[in-house]
């Protein structure tokens, strides 16, 4: 294996094994326990040229124990404090916390951590067994409320019960907090809960050797692992290491088969994450689809839409197929990927995904649009449109973002608004056919739903966020028009802007 896979992990070994910050932690873990014979759940803060703050729990004598005698966050009396964590697609997401004793002085210790971190002062969070694992939780819960421009705090545990479902390693994977925990590990002495996965990163402790890992499968792998939460005496394991982490190369520690493991998923994390390894694929795709929405002004459908939705198929049909499959399946694992987020980062999502997103869907969409109306599908926003649409609209009307377009400038480049536009033209083009099956083509309920497809479209053409092309001559729009002005009676002002033609100046030179 290339040596170049594991340094990461090699250097974090021994950069904290060499640091002292392990020994110092431990030790101050030790003096907290010894100066404290209570058993209740507590912490001690230790203010010198690093801030730590211990926290203790009881042992109980198994993980099951310690689970029943925890209280689920997620209830009318404690509300779930973590719900920053849950992605929007998963409600299971469930960290338990153990003795719901510290209560409010958790919100005072908080305080205080936030002020030394706006200080610039080092702060370390500690904790061994179960109090690791509120250390864990806190470290968590601090980290949601911090400023992100501030130091962050390094929670440092050890033998800790892992705090999570098996969702909570993705939920939190590619951000910024795994990288606040170390977890240091006995590989046979470090409790295991089943369902529950570990986050960031291990010290895993053999005899007198020790590994670092931060591949969250792996360190299962590793870890043999015990159901009981006794507190470990972790000074004896530190002090017989020999301040050496060796290679994951090296099987006498790590199997060949963990190690082929890792590289396969570090590999597909790269691939999912590197934002560079499609950029220029997709913005090559993008400028064919607007190079053939150009093309098909020429042609007598007159717009994109219409060709692709048409039967008649041209040689440029085939390669939008193409094209539309690579970009929809690129933006659909984005989508995925930012959902499995902590709500917190998917709200501050950056200008560029979401403007990016944005254009992708208003120019890509009316072509899925096209495609199933073309097979003969019906009712497109209930049935037929794909989550990662909606997600990316969503995304980017929560957001806000300023508006880029001007009353005075040209609309002949816009692309319109609603994605779903041409759907609600097709829908008002099967009522109308409806109509005509219907004597007397007098029906008010489907004379109604017209009326409001009228007001939806004049509402963005006064608002400027339609495109031009909708006015077309061979449109579909268009299509529609001819056919609703012969039933449409009362004059409003949609219908005099099309009668009068003002349509065939709208959008140059801010008309």
């Amino acid at each position: 294996m290339d040596s170049s896979f594991s340094l990461d992990g090699i250097e974090l070994g021994k950069l904290v094994l060499n640091s002292g910050l392990l020994d110092i932690s431990w030790k101050k873990i030790s003096e907290t326990y010894n100066q404290n014979q209570d058993p209740a759940p507590r912490f001690k803060i230790y203010e010198e040229a690093i801030t730590f703050v211990v926290f203790l729990a009881p042992p109980p004598t198994s993980i099951n124990e310690s689970c029943n005698s925890a209280f689920l966050l997620e209830s009318e009396e404690n509300p779930n404090p973590f719900h920053f964590l849950c992605p929007e697609e998963t409600s299971s997401f469930s960290c338990q916390l153990f003795a719901s004793a510290y209560n409010e002085k958790l919100l005072d210790l908080k305080s205080e951590l936030l002020m030394l971190l706006e200080s610039k002062k080092p702060v370390i969070i500690t904790g061994a067994a179960l109090g690791g694992y509120v250390a864990s939780l806190f470290t968590l819960w601090l980290l949601e409320t911090m400023d992100p421009k501030l130091k962050r705090p390094l929670c440092i545990t050890f033998g800790s019960p892992l705090i999570g479902e098996a969702s909570l390693p993705q939920i939190l994977e590619n951000s910024v907090r795994s990288s606040c925990f170390l977890h240091v590990a006995d590989t046979t002495k470090n409790p295991i809960t089943a369902g529950f996965m570990p986050i960031g990163t291990f010290l895993i402790c053999f005899e007198s050797e020790s590994v670092c890992i931060e591949d969250p499968e792996a360190v299962m792998e590793l870890l043999v692992g015990c159901t009981n939460t006794d507190l470990v005496d972790y000074g004896e394991v530190l002090h017989r290491l020999d301040q050496s982490v060796l290679s994951m190369a090296d099987s006498r520690l790590v199997p060949d088969n963990v190690i082929k493991g890792m590289k396969k998923r570090a590999e597909k994390k790269k691939e999912r994450y590197d934002p560079a390894k499609k950029l220029n694929d997709v913005k090559v795709s993008m400028a064919y689809i607007e190079k053939y929405k150009s093309k098909t002004k020429e042609l007598k459908t007159g717009n994109y839409y219409d060709q692709y939705r048409s039967e008649i198929r041209i040689p440029a049909d085939s390669r939008v197929d193409g094209w539309k499959k690579e970009l929809n399946l690129y933006w659909k694992s984005l989508v995925e990927d930012v959902e499995k987020k902590p709500q917190r980062e998917v709200a501050n999502l950056s200008r560029r995904f979401l403007f990016s997103g944005n254009n992708y869907r208003r120019l890509f969409e009316p072509l899925d649009i096209a495609e199933y109306y073309r097979e003969g599908g019906t009712e497109y926003s209930v049935r037929g449109r794909s989550h990662h649409y909606v997600m990316l609209e969503k995304w980017f009307k929560d957001a806000k973002p300023e508006p880029v377009k001007s009353a005075s400038s040209d609309l002949r480049d816009l692309l319109t608004f609603d994605s779903c536009f041409w759907a609600e033209v097709e829908e008002a083009m099967i009522i109308i056919n409806q109509l005509k099956a219907v004597e007397g083509m007098g029906d008010e309920v489907l004379m109604g739903k017209l009326v409001k497809f009228e007001e939806y479209v004049w509402g963005m053409i006064e608002k400027r966020e339609v495109s031009p092309e909708i006015f077309l001559e061979q449109s579909s729009f268009m299509r529609w028009w001819k056919e609703y002005k012969e039933i449409k009676v009362d004059s409003s002002h949609f219908t005099e802007f099309m009668n009068n033609e003002t349509y065939k100046s709208y959008g140059k030179n801010g008309a």
